[in-house]
């Protein structure tokens, strides 16, 4: 539905069926300007869901975007901004539903929103 609006890039995630894991790959790395962005789903095992992102990139991007934990997350690891944008449709142990937005320019800009309404 959404490449009727834009150009959809995506990677498939642990519960994700045949058909969408035939139209995207586990992982992939995009170009956004000067910046590299890795996308990620996250899931796995024996490691913290940050620690599993990183390990999947052996030349690390600028941002990796990445799900899994639906936890809304942003920080730097060595120059690495990881970055989860929550879930807007399943908050589940979170207080808020969320999305991220990235500006990528000169610089990265990023950010989460919040609401506690998913049919808003």
């Amino acid at each position: 539905m959404l490449k009727g609006y834009a150009k959809v890039e995506g990677v498939y995630g642990n519960t994700d069926n045949q058909e969408i894991r035939s139209l995207f790959p586990r992982k992939k790395v995009l170009k956004a300007g000067k910046f590299l962005i890795g996308v990620v789903h996250g899931d796995g095992k024996n490691k913290t869901t940050e620690k599993r992102v990183l390990d999947e990139f052996e030349d690390k991007p600028d941002i990796i975007v990445f799900g899994h934990s639906h936890i809304p997350y942003l920080r730097f690891d060595q120059g690495t901004l990881l970055f989860n944008p929550g879930s807007a449709t399943d908050k589940r142990k979170q207080p808020y539903y969320s999305f991220g937005i990235l500006e990528i320019e000169d610089e990265i800009k990023s950010k989460h929103v919040f609401y506690s309404n998913k049919n808003e």
